[in-house]
C-alpha cells in the first residue's frame, strides 16, 4: 500500500513536471514571436537575431540565427549588423569608411550601403543554423502561438487550484465504494443467519 502511494506521488510529480515544461516551452515560443529582434535584454552585450536576407551567401545563410555582438564596431571585411529603415537587423560586410560613415555591402550584392554610426548595431562572429527560421516562423505564427500558450497556462492553473477539491472528491467515490461493497458484503454474510 505504502508503495502505491510512493508510487503515485512520483507520478504526480513527473506529470506537473512535464505539464510544467510544455508550458515554460510555449511561453518562450510566444517570448520568441513577439521579440524577434532583440531576444537577449540589452545589458547582455550581444543579441540574437534571425538572417532573413540571402545576399550574404554562406557567411551567414538566410535561417541562421546571428550572435552580435554590441560591443564591438566591425573592422575592415568582418560581417556587420545594422539595423534598416523599419527597425529590423540586417547584415553585411563592412568595406571601408568615409568620416564617420562606415559602407557596407551583402557579400552577393552590388550596393554599398553608407551608414551613421548609431544604425550600426555590432559584429557578427558566429550563427546557428536553422534557429532563425524557427524565429520567424514563430514571428509569423505569433497571435496563435500566444494564445496557444495562454490557453494551456489558464487550464494548468485550473488544474492546480482545483486539485484539493478533485482529491476530495476521489476521496469521497472511494470511501463510498468501500462503503457499498461492506454493506454488501454484511448483508451477505446476514443473510445465512436465522434470528
Amino acid at each position: 500500500m505504502e508503495e502505491k502511494r510512493i508510487g503515485r506521488k512520483i507520478g504526480a510529480i513527473a506529470g506537473w513536471g512535464i505539464a510544467v515544461a510544455v508550458g515554460a516551452a510555449l511561453a518562450l515560443a510566444a517570448y520568441v514571436g513577439f521579440f524577434t529582434n532583440s531576444l537577449l535584454p540589452s545589458f547582455c552585450g550581444y543579441q540574437l537575431s534571425p538572417v532573413i536576407q540571402r545576399d550574404m551567401g554562406r557567411a551567414l545563410p538566410e535561417g541562421g540565427l546571428a550572435v552580435v555582438d554590441l560591443r564591438s564596431a566591425p573592422e575592415q571585411n568582418e560581417a556587420a549588423a545594422y539595423r534598416d529603415e523599419e527597425g529590423r537587423m540586417r547584415f553585411g560586410r563592412l568595406c571601408g569608411r568615409e568620416g564617420e560613415a562606415y559602407l557596407i555591402k551583402a557579400d552577393l550584392g552590388q550596393q554599398t550601403e553608407q551608414l551613421s554610426p548609431d544604425r550600426v548595431a555590432g559584429t557578427v562572429h558566429l550563427y546557428v543554423s536553422g534557429l532563425g527560421g524557427l524565429a520567424i516562423a514563430l514571428e509569423t505564427y505569433r497571435l496563435t502561438v500566444a494564445a496557444t500558450a495562454a490557453v494551456y497556462i489558464l487550464v494548468l492553473l485550473a488544474a492546480l487550484f482545483t486539485r484539493g477539491k478533485r482529491r476530495r472528491e476521489r476521496r469521497r467515490r472511494e470511501l463510498m465504494e468501500l462503503f457499498a461493497f461492506y454493506g454488501e458484503k454484511y448483508d451477505m454474510e446476514e443473510a445465512d443467519i436465522d434470528y
